[in-house]
């Protein structure tokens, strides 16, 4: 059977260098999360944005020509 250690137990065991490592890839970790979250975010709301435009026409050349009268 496997013995399970707590991550606080094993953090609580290592030397302050080894704390600080720890430290430094726990706040890698987050970070990464946090920006794929916020990545999965930006590409719905763009998505929803969009929603509904493939229908309308597309404007021509003819639709940027300026007229004067």
């Amino acid at each position: 059977m496997a013995v399970r250690v707590s991550l606080k137990d094993l953090v609580k065991e290592m030397p302050e260098e080894m704390k600080a490592q720890v430290c430094d890839f726990a706040n890698y970790l987050l970070e990464k999360h946090l920006r794929e979250e916020d990545l999965r975010w930006n590409e719905f709301s763009l998505r929803e944005a969009m929603r509904g435009l493939e229908e309308e026409p597309l404007y021509t050349e003819a639709d940027l020509t300026e007229r004067w009268r």
